[in-house]
């Protein structure tokens, strides 16, 4: 089986912010993305829950799967994005099955 290298690029902010992201990373050339909503965990500001109340203050994951010069340019442009934005990107190298999928 044929595999492909890929960067790997999650974004994980407000849900509120979100849109923001995703019209960025759109502008950079990205075929897709994947939006997880309502992530929860801990981290150094504390406990982020999902709220049953209101979704104002949830968190989305917003993944990205694209050739390494695409990703890099995600990356870049989202850290003034989240300048003023609690925000976590990182970006890791995966495999894909299917090259022209990215």
């Amino acid at each position: 089986m044929q595999l492909y290298s890929k960067k790997r690029v999650e974004i994980i902010v407000e849900a509120s912010f979100a849109p923001t992201i995703l019209e960025m990373i759109e502008a950079t050339g990205a075929t897709g993305y994947t939006v997880l909503h309502e992530v929860s965990g801990k981290g150094h500001r504390g406990l982020r829950a999902e709220s049953n109340l209101t979704d104002v203050f949830s968190n989305v994951q917003i993944i990205v799967i694209a050739a390494e010069a695409i990703a890099r340019e995600i990356v870049s442009k989202s850290q003034p994005l989240l300048e003023n934005y609690a925000g976590i990107v990182t970006m890791s190298n995966v495999d894909v099955v299917r090259d022209d999928h990215f």
